[in-house]
């Protein structure tokens, strides 16, 4: 399989969009159901550069935006504002793969476009189309999407003034030379498109981005250039470096707890600096009022660090930041820069944006605010549309009915003169502060890394879910998970029970480590797997059994009635065989019923699922000692073909400390269990527990 992008036909694309929405109400497998159907009345519509925008949301310039099939789907999924992957003259490179790592906060070696010029006006006009096609087919209101596509470009002033990039730029702003052979391709499917006023400008807008250690004589010339020579409304991708060396270290290193991530003192000292920044943002914005244009800045690139992933080829000294890592410092960043500017220098934000900040960087005053490394993780597009129910309940909580509102009636006492730029600058200066220390940001907060399965990736991967491959018994968790959510408890059981033979006993007592595989960690935090096994299980309650099988005439028996032992006889006695367990202690359960407190697993809990066994013929013998009361031996004298051993592993942690084996020092699970069983224990007057673990509350 080539490494390289290949792009399908124009004629392959249109088939695939529209034959899949007829016969299947799906495109690229989004089902219509959850297409983002906009309102004339939505109160988060806004504008850009003048253009309306059905949401101020978008893919950020980078994996999500640089084919056509990209776009749609995200606009499919409520994406308005879409920022164009960026162009450079230089359109064969050699990309090393992988180059994206998105296990927690985002890390890429490289993010360049793998498309040569041609090929991105290609795909960029056939979304162009397509989006207008889709937008009349799906019966969406007004005469046309509102939607803005944002230009990319790069690097430097030289590679924009080469004739591919002058070409694409020419293309871009009037694509009439190229637009109604695209329009007789899609009609050929929805004849209707040729009815529709699709404009020949593809985009009046543009976001500079330039390469680390650009100059920033350099930015003021290209961003002149588009500004004065290309009429382009222009936005100048700043970096985080701004903020300098102490802030970005203590923002990020010491504060949110990312102290494995080096930034080199190489980053600070070849970017742009804050000094230097705003004089130069200053000209460009009198340049642009001067030929009645808009002039911003896109808040924030990437933060240079050293490659310390094994993802990457270790020949790669670099690697670039993104996602919650980076958001702190570039809210802070944008809190400095509207207090430069008294809140006028328009903004527009990408840097760990996602669904639930979405509200505080609309209030905060950013214009738009764009995504990446949010829509690498589970979910894709489809996360979109949870940006937008979460800015609508927000804007609803307030009473606001627009982005305005918002922001004046989110400010509260701190917008008193009623001054929107004014209000926006006091949630952003709240804001920033409040990000320093939230949690969603630190790196403590989210444990992501065992969400990988260590099964061979296969080409049908994900129709396995990671809960399953770490559950020791392979539990259907997804398929019990849906049927609670469908509200069918009587098949959430039976799904249960068809593998689990002590599911009320996990229900409270298993360690649950299919939660630290769940993929919802990727976007807040796991699903409560074991909680929702305890729920449906304290449903089985009173119901009746099953019939017990027809027995098979064989005798096994089972040394050990913990939880091996009772898992064993009940698959076994399913099974139809003579099953009779032999227990040393005068109860089933092994630690589990000996040593764990009543408090978090009650008898009442753990006898539902003894009474299976017993219901099943299942014969229990306690008291029995293995090699004491009885043998081997006379097990198969007394006409037992089979023999399970299931002793399970009942020693504690030692310490390996002198005296540890002196009086008043308790073996923790000795202890448990003597205290479960009801033993008089002298432990004096002052106790000392040694850990802090479950067994140490226990």
């Amino acid at each position: 399989m080539s490494e390289l992008f290949q792009p399908i036909s124009a004629d392959q694309l249109i088939a695939w969009v529209f034959s899949e929405l007829d016969t299947r109400e799906s495109v690229f497998g989004i089902p219509r159901k959850h297409f983002f159907s906009p309102r004339e009345d939505d109160r988060f519509r806004t504008t850009a550069f003048s253009h309306p925008l059905e949401t101020p949301f978008g893919p950020a310039a980078g994996p999500h935006s640089q084919m056509a099939q990209n776009i749609v789907a995200a606009w499919l999924c409520g994406a308005r504002y879409i920022e164009l992957k960026t162009v450079q003259t230089l359109d064969v490179l050699d990309v090393p793969k992988p180059c994206i790592d998105m296990e927690d906060e985002g890390y890429n070696v490289e993010w360049s476009q793998e498309l040569k010029v041609y090929q991105s006006f290609d795909e960029y006009l056939r979304a162009w189309v397509l989006i207008h096609a889709l937008h009349h087919k799906l019966g969406f209101p007004g005469d046309s999407p509102g939607i803005v596509f944002n230009l990319s470009v790069g690097y430097d002033l030289e590679g924009i003034h080469r004739p591919n990039m002058q070409w694409f730029l020419d293309q871009m702003q009037d694509c009439s030379a190229y637009k109604p052979t695209l329009i007789d391709q899609v009609a050929r499917f929805y004849p209707a498109v040729r009815e529709l006023d699709i404009p020949d400008c593809l985009s009046d807008n543009v976001t500079l981005s330039t390469m680390h250690g650009c100059p920033p004589e350099e930015i003021e010339s290209i961003s002149t250039y588009l500004l004065r020579e290309r009429k382009l409304h222009t936005l100048v991708k700043c970096n985080p470096t701004l903020l300098g060396p102490e802030r970005v270290r203590g923002l990020l290193n010491d504060q949110l707890g990312y102290r494995d991530v080096v930034v080199p003192d190489a980053a600070f000292e070849h970017d742009l600096k804050y000094a230097d920044a705003i004089p130069m943002l200053r000209n460009l914005s009198n340049v642009a009022r001067d030929c009645g244009l808009e002039f911003g800045v896109k808040l924030s690139n990437t933060l240079e660090v050293e490659n310390s992933r094994a993802v990457f080829d270790a020949a790669e000294k670099t690697m670039y930041l993104s996602g919650r890592a980076l958001h702190t410092i570039t809210v802070n960043l944008a809190h400095d820069l509207a207090d430069e500017f008294d809140g006028r220098l328009p903004m527009s934000f990408s840097a760990g944006a996602n669904c639930f900040n979405a509200p505080a960087l609309l209030g905060a005053g950013m214009q738009t605010v764009t995504v990446c490394s949010d829509l690498l993780k589970t979910g894709g597009y489809l996360r979109l549309l949870q940006y937008i129910e979460t800015v609508d309940e927000a804007f609803a909580r307030v009473g606001a009915t627009s982005i305005e509102e918002f922001i004046d009636r989110s400010a509260g006492a701190g917008n008193a003169a009623g001054d929107t730029p004014a209000a926006a600058r006091f949630n952003l200066g709240r804001y920033a502060e409040q990000a320093r220390h939230d949690p969603q940001y630190t790196k403590s907060t989210f444990d992501t890394a065992h969400t990988k399965t260590s099964r061979e990736l296969g080409l049908f991967d994900c129709i396995e879910a990671p809960c399953v491959d770490e559950c020791p018994v392979n539990q259907n968790v997804p398929q019990y998970m849906k049927a609670v959510r469908d509200g069918d408890v009587e098949d959430a059981l039976r799904i249960v029970r068809a593998d689990n033979p002590i599911a009320c006993i996990l229900g409270r007592v298993c360690d649950h480590l299919c939660e630290q595989t769940c993929v919802r960690s990727h976007l807040d935090e796991p699903v409560a797997i074991r909680d929702v096994k305890r729920f449906i299980m304290d449903h089985e309650q009173g119901r009746p059994t099953e019939e017990p099988p027809k027995h098979a005439g064989s005798k096994v028996a089972i040394i050990g009635a913990g939880p091996g032992g009772m898992a064993a006889a009940y698959e076994l006695a399913k099974a139809g065989l003579d099953v009779d367990v032999f227990e040393q202690h005068a109860y089933a359960g092994g630690m589990v019923s000996g040593a764990v407190p009543e408090y978090r697993l009650p008898m009442a809990i753990f006898d539902q699922d003894f009474k299976q066994l017993l219901e099943l013929g299942v014969t229990f013998h306690f008291g029995m000692r293995a090699g004491q009361d009885f043998s081997i031996a006379q097990l198969r004298r007394d006409g037992f073909e089979h023999i399970a051993i299931m002793v399970g592993a009942q020693l504690s942690k030692m310490l390996g400390l002198e005296g540890e084996d002196c009086d008043g020092v308790f073996d923790a699970l000795k202890f448990l269990r003597r205290a479960r069983e009801g033993h008089v224990i002298d432990y004096g007057q002052h106790v000392g527990v040694i850990g802090a673990g479950d067994t140490a509350m226990d």
